[in-house]
């Protein structure tokens, strides 16, 4: 049975960020197993970055992309109400939303309901644990999610969580188990081929380089600057090895040039900016060690791509990627802000090769087993089916 399928996200390739990879992969996925695809999204760009350059409708491997004006942008929310119009004039047999908190899912939820779809919330991890957060936005957060629970809770017919602190949230305001399943997310299928990094190390003037490489967009919650501060000592031990950053800037790209500047470390770190394709999977192929020492991060999409490629991870306990990575098995898991620890943990991998080769093995295998977009695609689909027999 083919399915017209709708996803609605705040954004969408070319725009760089977790959510907009999941549905991309996603959407694609669903393309390759015979169904219609829809992406309906805002024509803007996460907050911080320059306006998205992307044409109101494209093709883009067999989906169909819709991006609409966002008249009202606060933070990473979006409202565009163009949406309301295209979901009267279009039927759809699912419609999957993302992002718990924008208006996009309360519109596609109250739409669903009425044109007799299925509707999907995927939350993307949208909770928070107490003094993450101020107590104002806290506040907020709280009173919407008494709103939410009369209304886009209630009308959705399944909640995608991507962990049990999401789901212990949801459970929390009252819905329903049954109606929660936990989904994690998935790298591309790309991350999983073998890739050749000479032609990336002769561009960027690093061949014979140990990599430490963090990919993401550059911004305080990732804490890119802990890697600069981490890195004179992990020169005095690994003289070779050399600091790569791959992503947008999001805030925080002057701050690493004036803190290597400061340290001496212009030689030793290049940063590339945005990178897609087989440019990105070239930057992970490099690579020796993946660093990401963020204080905040939902769920870092970057790090099941770094364990597809095998690449150990250094990382924090930060809540999303401590759901990601296993401590002592394919990466290390440090206290956040420890810059102590995250200097021992990338010396001991570059330095201890048969430790390094066992946390990579591993590192294929959890990607593999829990990672792969096909796999989470089928799942996704059999979900689809099983609520439409309902």
């Amino acid at each position: 049975m083919k399915l017209k399928i709708a996803q609605v996200t705040p954004y969408y390739y070319p725009s760089i960020g977790g959510v907009a990879g999941v549905v991309r992969y996603l959407s694609e996925e669903f393309i390759e197993l015979g169904h219609q695809v829809d992406v309906i999204t805002a024509r803007r760009d996460h907050k911080g970055r320059p306006r998205l350059s992307a044409p109101m409708y494209e093709e883009i491997n067999g989906v169909d992309v819709y991006r609409y004006k966002s008249l009202i942008n606060v933070g990473h929310m979006s409202f565009f109400p163009a949406l309301i119009s295209h979901l009267i004039t279009h039927k759809y047999d699912v419609i999957h939303y993302h992002s718990y908190r924008h208006p996009l899912c309360e519109i596609s939820s109250l739409f669903g309901r009425l044109n007799n779809s299925v509707c999907v919330l995927h939350g993307h991890s949208p909770f928070f644990e107490i003094g993450e957060i101020n107590k104002l936005k806290a506040y907020t957060y709280k009173s919407y999610d008494r709103f939410a629970a009369r209304t886009l809770l209630k009308w959705s017919h399944c909640i995608i969580a991507l962990n049990s602190f999401e789901k212990a949230n949801y459970l929390r305001l009252g819905i329903k188990e049954e109606k929660i399943i936990i989904v994690p997310n998935a790298a591309e299928n790309i991350c999983f081929d073998t890739y050749d990094p000479e032609s990336f190390l002769l561009q960027y003037g690093i061949k014979g380089k140990k990599i430490l490489l963090f990919v993401g967009i550059l911004n305080w919650a990732k804490r890119p600057d802990l890697l600069v501060l981490a890195f004179p000592e992990i020169l005095k031990e690994i003289p070779s090895a050399h600091l790569v950053f791959v992503g947008p800037d999001g805030g925080e790209l002057e701050k690493i040039q004036i803190l290597a500047k400061k340290l001496n470390l212009e030689n030793h770190i290049t940063i590339t900016g945005a990178l897609w394709g087989i440019d990105k999977q070239m930057a992970y192929a490099s690579a020796s060690i993946f660093g990401l020492p963020s204080d905040l991060d939902a769920y870092p999409l970057v790090l099941a791509e770094a364990l597809a490629h095998g690449i150990p991870v250094v990382t924090t306990d930060a809540r999303g990627p401590a759901d990601i990575v296993s401590n002592g098995v394919n990466g290390y898991i440090i206290k956040k802000g420890d810059v102590k620890d995250l200097t021992e943990k990338i010396i001991r991998l570059f330095k201890d090769t048969k430790l390094y080769n066992q946390f990579s093995e591993s590192a294929k295998q959890t990607a593999r087993l829990n990672h792969s977009a096909p796999v989470i695609a089928k799942k996704i689909e059999s979900l689809y089916f099983n609520l439409l027999h309902k």
